[in-house]
């Protein structure tokens, strides 16, 4: 049985799906700007939207909608980066993860979180750890580090230790 302890989510929009993750995760939000990009590093994994320049240190910025299978951004569209700090293959990174808009910090009972469904092989349900019902719709509770550790990641941050010196300073926050 699940027991009554509060857990704390911050909420994001991808397209027109909503998501949380675990507030202890994220260092900052990151309104992404004209003046502020992403610089985009050639042959990176598809995945892999970029880097930014995170108070002195040059991270990877992982596109949530292509990782999830969704439209990519397009030039006009509004995001904001959410930084992140997770625990991939035994070691803390810190990693940008782009998002529609970031929407408010939920507190969530644990017994409010449902099982995922089983609905079938065409759904890739091993990053959502739970769903909630709120405000009439379903907000999907990811495994950030699941979604997130994958080896495209681990192969970037080895090249980008190589190269770092060599990207230029767009964002500095």
């Amino acid at each position: 049985m699940k027991n009554n302890l509060l857990q704390s989510f911050l909420s994001f929009h991808l397209k027109n799906e909503s998501f949380a993750l675990g507030v202890n995760r994220v260092l900052e939000i990151i309104e992404v700007s004209d003046e502020q990009s992403i610089t985009y590093l050639p042959k990176s994994p598809e995945t892999i939207e970029g880097v930014v320049n995170f108070r002195g240190q040059v991270i990877p910025v992982v596109n949530m909608r292509l990782k999830f299978d969704m439209e990519a951004h397009t030039t006009s569209d509004k995001y904001v980066i959410m930084v992140l700090n997770l625990n991939i293959n035994g070691t803390e990174q810190v990693i940008g993860a782009m998002a529609d808009k970031v929407v408010d910090v939920l507190e969530i009972a644990e017994e409010d979180i449902q099982d995922v469904p089983e609905v079938g092989q065409g759904i890739n349900s091993e990053f959502i750890q739970g769903l909630v019902h709120r405000d009439k719709q379903f907000i999907m509770l990811l495994d950030i580090e699941k979604a997130i550790n994958s080896e495209e990641i681990i192969q970037l941050k080895d090249s980008l230790e190589e190269e770092e010196e060599t990207i230029p300073n767009q964002i500095h926050v």
